[in-house]
């Protein structure tokens, strides 16, 4: 250990006797890795990182495509939404599945006290919070109980975020009554720390079960026993012991039942296109990290910037290699001293890796703190408002 102590002490020396060469080598290591953080980190969230819930791998996203009839209401373009009766069809008569939920993310205008804001909301079905497998970090969440009558369950569960930003981390906000467009409704609970919907990107401010629809989409026309109007993004989680295949061959059992019901509804489709709708397939795709309309829009861009800053610290790494031999050359008279006093070889090479040990380690952590400076950059140049609230510059997993 003392000789590794002197040897740390005497790379410092070295280092602060020769100040440009410390100063472009660490600004250059902090450049590369700084930008690779802060990319990678960012790429992280959006892009890999599963929800923060209960074996996300077991979550699949419910998706229907091919010919339809009818109008759709959906802020994603790689999951089809569903009509409502399609939903509580699959939900009730799926046996492949342990929960469905639905959910839909809207706007609504919310009044605490004397203040009035418009907020992101989620509509969710009262299976969201118990397929999810979520505990509240207070109160109770919501339930199958609420959400089964139509206007009957005036109840939001607060975001964890907008809990503590705006009700001050208060616990008697419980039971306390707030507007929702206008409707006086009761929060019963506040969701978990970490979790911001299943829409990765957005944050989500207060949470309203699927029967409160007319009160928080008051422009919109019923939904209930509604086949054309495709609006819910729905998710299952695969029983235990089920595989997908086997859960998609179960599914579409009922999802063959469920299409001639919706068929029924129809008076305008042509005998061809009708037995093209009865021959869709209900597909199930990965729901382990959720859905994002961010994540559509910015993969592409994410992926090629990470290529990008990843060349840059190839560059930069080989810019360091090439400045340690140069400065290696300048050292010759230097080395063959200390060998002529003594110094074994083997000493001498301890040496010079302890200095770029130590330039390493403080490339590193530079790198680190402008990453930080760097994704919280990134994330404001988003080209979503919420991103900022869901998404953090700080690189930690955030699952469970």
């Amino acid at each position: 250990m003392g000789l590794l102590w002197n040897d740390l002490r005497f790379a410092f020396r070295t280092l602060a006797r020769n100040p440009g060469f410390t100063a472009v080598v660490l600004v250059t290591l902090a450049l590369g890795i700084g930008a690779n953080s802060a990319i990678y980190g960012l790429m992280d969230q959006v892009l890999l990182r599963p929800l923060p819930v209960q074996r996300p791998e077991r979550l699949v996203l419910l998706e229907g495509p091919g010919p339809w009839s009818g109008h759709s209401s959906s802020q994603y373009t790689s999951v089809t939404p569903m009509a409502q009766p399609m939903y509580e069809g699959l939900r009730d008569r799926a046996t492949v599945f342990s929960g469905v939920l639905a959910q839909l993310q809207t706007d609504v205008h919310l009044r605490t006290g004397e203040r009035t804001e418009n907020v992101p909301a989620d509509l969710v079905s009262g299976s969201f919070f118990p397929v999810l497998g979520l505990k509240p970090a207070l109160g109770r969440l919501f339930g199958p109980e609420d959400d089964r009558t139509p206007g009957g369950h005036p109840l939001v569960v607060l975001g964890n975020r907008f809990f503590h930003d705006q009700m001050a981390g208060d616990p008697s906000v419980l039971g306390r009554s707030v507007d929702v467009n206008g409707h006086p409704m009761t929060i019963v609970g506040v969701a978990p720390a970490g979790f911001h919907g299943i829409d990765v990107g957005n944050s989500v401010d207060v949470y309203i079960p699927l029967a409160m629809q007319r009160e928080a989409l008051p422009s919109w026309p019923p939904t209930q026993g509604n086949w054309r109007h495709r609006w819910l993004t729905v998710m299952a989680r695969l029983r235990d012991g089920v595989s997908p295949e086997q859960a998609r061959a179960g599914a579409n059992v009922v999802y063959a039942q469920l299409l001639q019901e919706d068929v029924r509804t129809l008076t305008t489709m042509a005998e061809k296109n009708r037995a093209r709708f009865l021959a869709k397939k209900l597909e199930l795709l990965p729901g382990g990290r959720g859905v994002s309309g961010l994540r559509e829009v910015a993969a592409s861009p994410l992926l090629a910037l990470m290529g990008m800053v990843g060349l840059v610290l190839l560059i930069a790494c080989s810019n360091v290699a090439n400045l340690v031999l140069a400065r290696g050359s300048s050292r010759q008279k230097e080395m063959a001293v200390r060998l002529a006093l003594g110094a074994g070889r083997a000493r001498l090479i301890r040496q010079l890796l302890m200095e770029s040990l130590v330039l390493a380690i403080a490339g590193g952590l530079l790198g680190l703190l402008l990453a930080g400076w760097l994704g919280r950059l990134l994330i404001a140049a988003l080209p979503f408002e919420q991103a900022g609230r869901s998404l953090s510059a700080q690189h930690n997993s955030g699952s469970r």
